[in-house]
């Protein structure tokens, strides 16, 4: 199997390189993507995508869509900028790859399961729930899903959209002002308060990112199965269980032996956001039962590895 995975510098990128590494032939790029220049980026995409299935030949493939630096806070204009990115990538992935190629190949799609269903209805959702954004995030996640759906028929190429819902774990870019689990950690750590912007009982899903890049691999090849005539396949990729704000900040109090000092204020984004979101997978859950991290071992990862960054370089407030 070849595999390219766009976005390995990042959090779930990173995770799922080293699980696919062990099994399967890793397309290195050594490209820096500009990723502040939609048309740059474009191009550079376009190249690589060339020299990728140049490589191919009559081998099974899979393209894992991990990039992207849009966040809830998004603007409409900067989500934008993200789909015509996007769009371009399927444009030349139709345009470097043959008839036979697609019919050996494989798109998983990064997603976000809080953001296309944050206006849904008739909780717990599920894959079978209707979306309903309230961000241009959301909405562009939605779209992109949209134009996947297409390509899948048009071209015949599997397509897998992974509906992730908070991914947290080592290494987490704190640049960004997301992970608030890593953030809880760090402002342990330097005795800093965590300004939070949402009340302590909103309630979220918290998946480690580990365990949801062994459950992307394991249902993205499962779409090369024979027999499986399916397309396009949507599936949650979501923890069993939700935690409250107010429930992890007393988990982090035992496991780190050390009370989190906290601020609690609110601003536009935090207040359009639900109290609640919350998931449950319907489709093919039985591959999901061998990768679950419990919250307290995966907290204990994040925070020996903030530790050990800082042994390494000091106090820096990136990944």
């Amino acid at each position: 199997m070849k595999v390219w995975i766009i976005g390995s510098g990042g959090l779930l990128g990173r995770s799922l390189e080293q699980h696919v590494a062990v099994s399967d032939e890793v397309f290195s790029s050594d490209t820096k993507f500009d990723w502040d220049n939609s048309t740059v980026v474009s191009r550079q995409l376009a190249e690589k995508c060339k020299l990728f299935f140049g490589q191919v030949s009559q081998d099974q493939w899979t393209i894992y869509w991990c990039a992207g630096r849009g966040t809830l806070n998004s603007s409409t204009a900067q989500m934008h900028e993200e789909t015509f990115v996007f769009e371009n990538l399927l444009r030349a992935i139709d345009a470097e790859s043959s008839p036979t190629i697609r019919q050996r190949g494989a798109i998983f799609f990064a997603s976000s399961a809080g953001a296309v269903h944050a206006g849904s209805q008739n909780p717990p959702f599920t894959e079978m729930t209707a979306t309903k954004s309230l961000t241009p995030y959301g909405d562009a996640k939605i779209g992109q899903e949209a134009l996947l759906k297409d390509l899948a028929s048009r071209l015949g190429i599997r397509v897998l959209v992974g509906r992730i819902s908070n991914i947290y774990g080592a290494r987490q870019d704190l640049a960004k002002n997301q992970g608030l689990i890593a953030t809880i950690c760090y402002s342990v750590l330097r005795r800093q308060p965590v300004n939070l912007f949402v009340p302590l009982e909103t309630s979220r899903n918290y998946i480690y990112v580990e365990d949801a890049a062994r459950r992307i691999v394991s249902h993205t090849r499962k779409m090369f199965e024979s027999g499986l005539v399916e397309k396009f396949r949507i599936k949650l990729i979501v923890a069993p269980d939700n935690l409250t704000i107010g429930s992890i900040l007393n988990i982090a109090r035992s496991v780190l032996r050390a009370r989190p000092l906290v601020t609690v204020s609110t601003n536009k984004h935090g207040s359009s956001q639900p109290q609640s979101l919350v998931f449950k997978s319907v489709v093919d859950t039985s591959l999901d039962t061998d990768s679950t991290t419990g919250f307290t071992v995966g907290m204990k990862r994040v925070m020996a590895d903030l530790q050990a960054a800082f042994l390494r370089t000091g106090w820096q407030r990136s990944s």
